[in-house]
């Protein structure tokens, strides 16, 4: 093996969907079937891409509001369509989440240098555990940080700070890789410095405007 050359950073933190995954399928079939339990049908995989990286809290209200269901979504319901929404995630998850290319060599080579590595994603931390070891990440990083209920998304830096505490990281030594304007905006948010890559579900010129430190179109290129 050769010798260890050092990272240009200490800490790497990972947006998950639109960054090491592509699960536009997994998610957009997911999001149908929570939906279909309240009789709204009609929704593609491509009108829920559009979606990917927000929360399950934001999408389904907009749906209903477009299919004029106006009742308030409480906690009985949330929950039928989060059990919903898993059921057909999970139902497409062995061919609807695959890894973008060389996630696995980018990881491994981070790691070669001696630097540290955390997921930061919007999902709830049991979804993401539960991806991380399906797609057979799990041991490739060193901690695995989600959002759960009542706490805030990105751009909100919350989970951003979550994957600091738990590397014990300071931000000026940390890049955050995202795919979307919210995550470049939690970096900066946090004291971070921020990458962003083209090939994800993020609107390119929005994320432009964010002024990440660095842009990739493919993993190879990360510092």
């Amino acid at each position: 093996m050769t010798p260890k050359a050092p990272c240009r950073y200490k800490h790497y933190i990972f947006d998950l969907d639109g960054t090491l995954t592509d699960s536009r399928i997994a998610i957009g079939e997911g999001v149908i079937t929570a939906l279909a339990e309240m009789n709204i049908n009609g929704v593609t995989i491509d009108d829920v891409a559009r979606w990917i990286g927000r929360p399950l809290s934001e999408i389904f209200p907009y749906y209903m509001r477009e299919n004029g269901i106006f009742d308030e979504m409480d906690n009985v319901l949330f929950d039928r369509l989060v059990t919903a929404y898993r059921r057909g995630h999970d139902a497409h998850f062995p061919s609807g989440v695959v890894l973008y290319p060389g996630v696995r060599e980018c990881l491994a080579r981070i790691r070669h240098c001696g630097a540290n590595i955390a997921v930061a994603t919007t999902k709830f931390e049991e979804a993401a555990q539960f991806v991380m070891e399906g797609i057979g990440l799990h041991d490739s990083v060193d901690k695995i940080c989600g959002t759960d209920e009542d706490k805030p998304v990105k751009p909100d830096p919350f989970v951003i700070h979550l994957a600091l505490e738990r590397l014990d990281a300071t931000p000026s030594e940390t890049l955050v890789i995202g795919d979307t304007p919210a995550d470049i905006q939690a970096a900066h948010a946090a004291g971070c410095h921020a990458a962003a890559v083209s090939y994800g579900f993020g609107d390119h010129q929005k994320m432009k405007l964010e002024k990440p430190e660095f842009w990739l179109d493919h993993l190879d290129q990360l510092p």
